[in-house]
């Protein structure tokens, strides 16, 4: 019993530190599309650095936090299939409403995180298709398809070009 009580509280602080730095990925992801969106590439490497050093972090935590969730199931003779409320509910109340609601609190970090990247991977694309549409109205002679002699569709040879770095 002492051993499951230690475990849950182990839970809880992964659990926090988790939340914790998945919302400071999203405050880097967020400095990163503001970076690309005003042309500030010495800010954009400095912050996809401390993006790669958190990421890291965050995953020695979900490492963690499974081995913290299977070491439950073990103790309380679950199997691997037990859905994570299913086990929290035969924890003392106050450890599994604290776990649940850590739980929930880190699956909306998660959602937050992903829609982040979801803007700057929508704003890259937009960008990127604006480039070539106008690099094509440029250059019609870069313009279509051009296949290899096995059939695989391939990009029309592309003199290199200086664009301002303002651009």
């Amino acid at each position: 019993m002492m051993e499951l009580l230690e475990n849950s509280k182990q839970l809880i602080n992964i659990l926090e530190k988790e939340i914790d730095f998945v919302n400071k990925f999203t405050e880097i992801e967020k400095s990163i599309l503001d970076s690309v969106i005003a042309n500030n590439w010495d800010t954009l490497e400095k912050s996809i650095t401390k993006s790669d050093n958190i990421s890291q972090i965050i995953e020695r935590l979900d490492n963690q936090r499974d081995i913290c969730v299977e070491t439950l199931r073990d103790q309380m003779g679950e199997d691997e299939s037990t859905h994570f409320y299913r086990l929290t509910s035969n924890l003392e109340p106050e450890y599994k409403n604290k776990i649940n609601d850590l739980y929930r609190v880190l699956k909306l970090s998660v959602l937050n995180l992903q829609n982040m990247n979801w803007r700057i991977d929508a704003y890259v694309g937009t960008v990127t298709g604006i480039m070539k549409q106008t690099l094509n109205e440029i250059y019609p002679n870069r313009r279509g398809s051009l296949y290899s002699r096995s059939g695989i569709i391939k990009e029309a040879d592309h003199n290199p070009m200086v664009l301002n770095k303002k651009l």
